[in-house]
């Protein structure tokens, strides 16, 4: 033999690194962001329904949280060349009282969680949404237009 097979035959079998290198400890994601970048026009009626159902049938910028499984992983790679894949990371971890409002997704699949986000009993000054809207000085969509509008041309009145 020569060339390049007698290489991987002393090298250790596959060509890729030495027989004593080990590849370092990786933990997959649980979940993915996949987001559609590709218009659907004249693409083939298959491509389509997997696109359905994963939910991605909409505009470009929508984005679908998916479990990171075997079988999701067969249907994406049907469509890689369609989608962008991120796998969602938790650099914080989990918030210890297991409160999940306050929670971001950024663009590069991290999930924050941020505190002040979130609505506190101990501060009473913070009111849902419903508390606003039972409540009789409660604006309507016209009266809060023309103030905020007011205020954008305005900003320092």
């Amino acid at each position: 033999m020569c060339g390049r097979l007698d290489q991987v035959k002393r090298i250790g079998g596959n060509g890729i690194g030495h027989p004593d290198h080990k590849e370092p400890p990786y933990e997959p994601s649980k979940a993915l962001m996949v987001q559609r970048i590709r218009c659907l026009k004249k693409k083939p009626y298959w491509e389509k329904n997997v696109l359905i159902e994963i939910g991605l049938d909409g505009k470009n910028s929508e984005i679908a949280i998916l479990p990171n499984t075997p079988s999701t992983c067969a249907m994406l790679w049907k469509v890689k060349h369609l989608v962008r894949i991120t796998p969602i990371s938790l650099p914080q971890g989990l918030p210890e009282d297991g409160d999940l409002t306050g929670a971001r997704l950024l663009e590069n699949g991290q999930l924050t969680f941020v505190p002040r986000l979130g609505v506190s009993a101990s501060n009473p000054n913070q009111h849902t949404i419903a508390d606003l809207k039972s409540r009789p000085e409660h604006m309507d969509g016209e009266t809060l237009r023309k103030i905020l509008r007011l205020k954008w041309l305005k900003p320092h009145d």
